[in-house]
């Protein structure tokens, strides 16, 4: 498969980096497939940029690297480029499948644009292909759930922040209404949610949003202030009809922050 490789349009660099590791990682049996990711797959990368990458394992050597903690993988030998390294995950098949079905967004993202390099699993691209894709069967209760979010944090604990001069619930309260705010807009156009470090910059690129969206949430967050954050939180309550009220924001919160303990382990911030 290095043929697709060679064939695009990643740099050359980059190109001989990937064949390297795919003839080394070839010669070793518990590889079962290299996918490339990130900015060299979808043609965006610097001269500089690392090479993304999930390694596909046999079952049991994924088993055993999860129970020791080494599912990250990091190489600079074969990147023979200023700044070049291997920034490498080590998944299964059973990952891979667990994706498509039922991936977070941030999972789904990392695949976009993904080229198989090499594989010695049937029909990889095809699986491939579909984990990419936004998840149709939620948008509509995301629209509520994360509309919720903003409803609250923009509303009762930045209020509260503000009268009790308490800084840190401020700075999280406005985090949360870039965060969620921002998650309503990428819904709303279908896109996927790619991580904290380029949300910005993929909100930036979405063409349905609020007018001054992106100067208005710039301006909450260098300067939050009563003014600031209501303004930008009425932005997006009047951009769309979110489908949820007042008093059911409330009640989605509390099981989405409060009782999210219930259906499995409290999320790690909670424990």
């Amino acid at each position: 498969m290095t043929e697709q490789i060679e064939k695009s349009g990643i740099r050359g660099h980059h190109k001989k980096a990937i064949i390297y590791l795919v003839n080394r990682l070839q010669q070793d049996s518990d590889y079962l497939a290299v996918i490339i990711t990130g900015s060299v797959a979808k043609g965006l990368a610097r001269e500089d940029s690392d090479i993304d990458c999930y390694l596909v394992v046999k079952d049991e050597i994924f088993q055993d690297r999860k129970q020791r903690d080494h599912l990250f993988y990091y190489a600079e030998d074969g990147c023979d480029y200023k700044g070049g390294y291997y920034d490498g995950k080590i998944i299964n098949s059973d990952f891979l499948q667990a994706a498509a079905e039922k991936g977070s967004e941030p999972t789904r993202a990392s695949f976009e644009g993904a080229i198989v390099a090499f594989s010695r699993i049937p029909n990889l691209d095809e699986l491939v292909s579909r984990i990419s894709v936004y998840p149709e069967d939620r948008r509509e209760s995301n629209f509520k759930d994360f509309f919720a979010q903003v409803e609250l944090y923009g509303g009762y604990f930045a209020d509260r922040a503000l009268a009790l001069n308490n800084a840190y619930l401020l700075s999280q309260a406005v985090s949360q209404v870039a965060l969620f705010a921002g998650r309503l807009i990428l819904a709303y156009n279908r896109t996927l949610f790619p991580c904290h470090k380029s949300m910005m910059s993929t909100l930036e690129r979405v063409p349905e949003k609020p007018k001054s969206y992106v100067q208005l949430q710039n301006e909450m967050l260098a300067r939050p202030n009563k003014e600031t954050i209501s303004t930008f939180v009425e932005c997006v309550r009047s951009f769309h009809d979110w489908g949820i009220s007042p008093i059911e924001s409330v009640s989605r919160f509390i099981v989405n922050n409060e009782w999210n303990w219930l259906e499995g382990e409290p999320p790690l911030s909670d424990r």
